[in-house]
């Protein structure tokens, strides 16, 4: 019996000094390999919903690479490219068309696609700019893209001959109402309205509008009603909140309202579906990274999202 305990004493001594000499020759490969498992994350990603706009939702990205991220999402894009897809999404680039390859300069991202791109329906050519543009300035340090198709940057449209810039960005506008009693003195508001499949998801709206009210006006008023008169899209900011003024600061904007968005405060932070849909839309109009809220000059919360 001691000969047996002791046995089994040296074998575990044995076991637990060969773990100690792995654990102290690999540290780097290891703690490699858990940084890799940490750096997973969602990315926002524009795909087509259930009825026919172009929502914001996710996917899993598995990497914190700018590149990777980029095929990921164009992967995604493309109808039938074996992705997975949140429920009640679908793709928009033709099947079939193949991503030749893309190239990041600074805030740049080039993606050059083969000729499959160009067999898009007439009636999705818009649509698929739309959700390629809006998906892949998602990504961080991507401010704007140009397309390519076979080498040759793409100028225009397939079917409408609409004439495209050669800098593609968020002006580009995304499922797009147009509010106008003349041609001149127009502006561009995109407005994040939340809507509901299996979850929640918002679904940006970019109205042209000769409105008098500046753009941030124009957000609030918007996300408190439901200009569209579409029983998909929600509000869930009371029709009673006011913003009294606001003000711009470098990168943030400071935005003050009445008492009765204090409504809309649980647990002592601005209820999210309130604070992202204005974030968002803020951001998306006036490229603003930071939302300071306020209520009666008093700060209530902030938004600033992480990339």
């Amino acid at each position: 019996m001691i000969k047996k305990l002791t046995f089994n004493k040296i074998a575990i001594t044995s076991l637990l000094l060969l773990l100690s000499f792995l654990l102290y020759n690999y540290p780097e490969e290891i703690n490699e390999e858990v940084k890799k498992t940490n750096e997973g994350k969602n990315i926002n990603i524009y795909l087509i919903d259930e009825n026919d706009f172009i929502g914001m939702t996710e996917i899993s990205a598995d990497t914190s690479d700018t590149l990777e991220e980029v095929d990921k999402v164009l992967q995604a894009l493309i109808i039938n490219s074996n992705s997975k897809l949140p429920n009640g999404f679908k793709a928009i680039i033709p099947e079939g068309t193949k991503v030749l390859n893309y190239s990041l300069d600074n805030d740049l991202l080039k993606v050059n696609f083969s000729k499959e791109f160009l067999k898009v329906n007439k009636e999705n050519e818009e649509k698929m700019m739309e959700a390629l543009i809006f998906s892949l300035t998602s990504i961080k340090d991507i401010k704007k893209i140009m397309i390519f198709v076979e080498g040759e940057r793409l100028l225009e449209l397939p079917y409408s001959k609409k004439k495209l810039d050669l800098y593609l960005t968020r002006d580009y506008g995304i499922n797009k109402v147009y509010d106008l009693t003349t041609i001149n003195d127009s502006k561009m508001v995109t407005v994040y309205h939340l809507t509901k499949n299996d979850n929640y998801y918002y679904i940006p709206i970019s109205y042209i509008t000769n409105s008098s009210d500046d753009k941030v006006e124009i957000i609030i008023n918007n996300l408190k009603s439901n200009r569209l008169n579409s029983s998909n899209l929600l509000s869930h900011l009371d029709y009673q909140v006011e913003l009294m003024n606001y003000e711009e600061n470098e990168n943030a904007i400071t935005l003050n309202f009445n008492d009765v968005l204090l409504k809309s405060v649980y647990d002592g932070k601005l209820k999210e579906e309130v604070k992202y849909a204005i974030y968002y839309s803020i951001h998306d109009t006036l490229g603003i990274e930071e939302v300071i809220f306020e209520v009666d000059s008093q700060a209530i919360d902030e938004f600033r999202l992480e990339n």
